[in-house]
This record gives C-alpha cells, sequence and structure tokens, in this order.
C-alpha cells in the first residue's frame, strides 16, 4: 500500500501521495447476490492468470462447490469497553474496508476477514504470500480487490465469497508506467477501479470503459453510480459516454471530506464546511468549523444536518448514516476548544460520539466514548475502527448505541422536519 497509517486522537488516518483511503470505503447492497464477470478462474483472490483486461470475458461463475474457508473464534478478543464487543477476530491490516447490510470485510494479516453482521465467528480469505490487498468493495457475496505485487505491478480481481473462484478484472506491469491502482469498488453491474484515471468494466458483457480523468480519496458504489470524494463530493455514471459520466454531487464551493455510504448503499454523508467559519479550510492544513451533511440518492435531495455554525462551530469527523440515523465524532461539549484550526488537532478534539435521529432531529452526545474511526450503521450499533492501545492493534468493533448504561446528553434541533 502507498502510504502511510497514523492514529490522531484514535482516529485511523490514511495518507498515500496520490490517494488517501478514507470515508465509505466501498461496501454494497446485499441484494445483488449473484453477478457476473469473467477471466480466468483460479483459488481464493491469489492464483489468477495475470491478464491486461482485454482477455475473453466470461460472464459465468463456475464453481458450484462452497469453499471451506479457515474460521476465527472470539475467545482471544480485547475488551473494548462498556456497550462495545469486537465484531470480527482478527487484528485489522490496514484502514481498507467495506459494507453491506449483512456483512462486513476488512483487510487483515491472514487476507480479508469477513463476518455476518452481529456474528461471532469471523471467516478469512487467506491471500497469496506475495500480494496484498489495498482496497476492497463488496456487493452481495462477491468481493473486488486491488492487489499489490511490489512496484509497478498489481491487478484487480473479483471473487466469490461463497466458494472462491477468483476472476482478472484489470492487471498492471512498471512496463505500464503508473503507480497501478489502489481503488476498486463494486455493484451488481460494475467493477470500478483506478488507473491513470477511473473506469469501470461491466460484470456481464466485459466492456471496458474510461469514465473520467483524476481519482478519489474514498469511493462507495450505489445501485447505479459510483461515488468519489477527493475534497469534492462526485458522482460518476458509467452508462453515460465518456467524459460526460462525472459531475458534482452538491457543490457547496468548499470543502468537503469524509464521505461515507450507508450499508444499503441509499445515503451518503460527508464533513462540509460551506458554512461560516468553513469557507477556506483545506484538507491537509486548516479546518474551520464543518457540519454533517447527507444525500438521499432515492429522492435525489441534500440536507444539512448539524447546525452550529457560525455561532458555535464544533470539529466534527468521520460520519456514518443508515436504517434514520446520522453518526459521526465531534469535540465534547467540555472541550476548551471545540474547532481548533489545525488539521491534527481538529481530528484529536474529535473523541466523542455523537447521533442524529432523522425522523425527530434529536441529537445527542457520548462524552467519554473509545475514539472511533469510519463507521457503518446497522440499526442502533455502529461498526468502526478502535485502537486497542494495550496490544497497539487496530480493531473493528460494534458499539450498542442502546446500553444502558451509557449516559448521552441530547437536546433537539429546532425547527427539524423529516
Amino acid at each position: 500500500m502507498n502510504g502511510a497509517t497514523r492514529w490522531l486522537g484514535g482516529a485511523l488516518v490514511v495518507v498515500a501521495p496520490f490517494l488517501v483511503l478514507g470515508g465509505c470505503p466501498s461496501g454494497e447492497n446485499d441484494g445483488a447476490g449473484t453477478g457476473a464477470t469473467g477471466g480466468a478462474a483460479g483459488d481464493a483472490t491469489g492464483d489468477v492468470t495475470d491478464g491486461d483486461g482485454a482477455e475473453p470475458w466470461d460472464p459465468v461463475w463456475h464453481e458450484t462447490t462452497p469453499k471451506a474457508w479457515p474460521t476465527v473464534g472470539p475467545e482471544k478478543n480485547p475488551d473494548c469497553g462498556p456497550g462495545c464487543r469486537v465484531a470480527l477476530n482478527v487484528p485489522l491490516a490496514d484502514d481498507v474496508r467495506a459494507y453491506t447490510t449483512g456483512r462486513e470485510l476488512h483487510t487483515s494479516a491472514p487476507g480479508l476477514a469477513f463476518a455476518e453482521i452481529g456474528a461471532a465467528e469471523t471467516t478469512i480469505l487467506p491471500h497469496p504470500s506475495d500480494t496484498w490487498h489495498i482496497q476492497v468493495g463488496l456487493w452481495g457475496d462477491f468481493v473486488s480487490s486491488a492487489h499489490s505485487f511490489g512496484p509497478g505491478k498489481g491487478r484487480i480481481a473479483l471473487t466469490s465469497l461463497l466458494t472462491g473462484e477468483s476472476k482478472v478484472v484489470f492487471s498492471w506491469t512498471p512496463a505500464d508506467g503508473a503507480d497501478g491502482s489502489e481503488l476498486t469498488a463494486l455493484n451488481d453491474k460494475h467493477v470500478f477501479y483506478t488507473f491513470k484515471g477511473i473506469h469501470s468494466r461491466n460484470r456481464q458483457t466485459g466492456e471496458q470503459k474510461w469514465l473520467a480523468f483524476g481519482s478519489c480519496y474514498s469511493v462507495c458504489a450505489t445501485e447505479g453510480l459510483l461515488v468519489c470524494e477527493n475534497g469534492k463530493i462526485y458522482v460518476i455514471d458509467p452508462e453515460l459516454p465518456e467524459l460526460k459520466a462525472k459531475k458534482k454531487l452538491d457543490d457547496g464551493k468548499e470543502l468537503q471530506v469524509d464521505g461515507s455510504c450507508s450499508a444499503d448503499r441509499k445515503q451518503y454523508a460527508w464533513i462540509d464546511y460551506r458554512d461560516p467559519p468553513g469557507p477556506g479550510s483545506n484538507f491537509d492544513f486548516t479546518r474551520k468549523g464543518g457540519e454533517v451533511y447527507f444525500h438521499d440518492f432515492s429522492t435525489g435531495k441534500t440536507r444539512r444536518a448539524t447546525f452550529d455554525s457560525p455561532d458555535k462551530p464544533r470539529a466534527k469527523v468521520h460520519p456514518g448514516i443508515g436504517d434514520g440515523l446520522a453518526v459521526w465524532n465531534e469535540a465534547p461539549l467540555g472541550a476548551a476548544d471545540p474547532s481548533p484550526e489545525d488539521w491534527g488537532s481538529y481530528y484529536g478534539v474529535s473523541d466523542a460520539l455523537a447521533t442524529l435521529d432523522l425522523v425527530t432531529g434529536k441529537r445527542c452526545q457520548l462524552a467519554g466514548s473509545i475514539p472511533l474511526g469510519h463507521k457503518s450503521v446497522h440499526g442502533r450499533h455502529v461498526y468502526a475502527q478502535w485502537l486497542d492501545k494495550k496490544a497497539n492493534e487496530v480493531r473493528l468493533v460494534d458499539v450498542d448505541l442502546d446500553y444502558a448504561g451509557f449516559k448521552w446528553q441530547c437536546q433537539d434541533t429546532p425547527g427539524w422536519v423529516k
């Protein structure tokens, strides 16, 4: 993986020269259980014949016998505190993740670790010793993943989590003259990836398209679109002609970061700096204010969820959304400086968990909660990265928002209408 991973005040931040892996990682709707792609079949995600993406495209998945993947139980998991359980039974290797409404998947040292939401047992999809997963996408029973074999060499693969059959989507070598692809996302019809721009491959026909210039800091795929965040939020439609596929989702003319899709791919949340004192904020240095915004793809409407600015700006990071709830981390109500302007302190002070009921407008904060990274909402449970400081390991945890011992501080959002 090209880049460095570090924790700022409990928040896991991944920094890469051309791509920062953050936000939603790319996890998609469980309703798309069977798809079709082509290429060479192989064992797990490793034993796949290299190709240049131009090989014949077989839309049929040939393996029918379920794979006997290794599993890991929860017996040796650390204690992550009240109202919290470790959701995957292995440490996470990087902040590379994907969710659907029914499944969580992260990278780990043994390979891709995944489990059903709420399950106690973790399944491991091993990776070969000569490769590494550097980004993943998830839809139904399929995972797309970018693999690195070393400088300038790698591939995008699509794999069945049931049988292990794996097919090449695209591959590259040093002769291609690029660092490679660190990004992939998946929906029921396309595999998306970056390589000197943003591309798609149709899972049924094998058609490849170059969709747009540039790259993304984070992505997720909805049923029909790729959502790309790179300081602005874009949506990319693979059915439109090249260079006409990309447009801004909702441009407030200022910084937009920490984007995250809901597990059902119907909503998208981010931190937006369009509201004073936010204008003038930038990605790596100065941050001022920042409010939670979200977009509903079913209605096509964008809405502001928090209203601290301009009078009482409060730092906010890593929002998640779903099931009628928005969650994020923010500066505690008693913070001496609730909105520091330097980037590192801004993330560092945001260690209180906050929620907003999207029906009633009730906003709550849990001070003294464990600092959490990027989030996925599943009912009244929040899945997120947590640093086990004792072992110096990152874990995926499941926080029960209704835990009886939590002491939430709540207030209504004046004028909130569903």
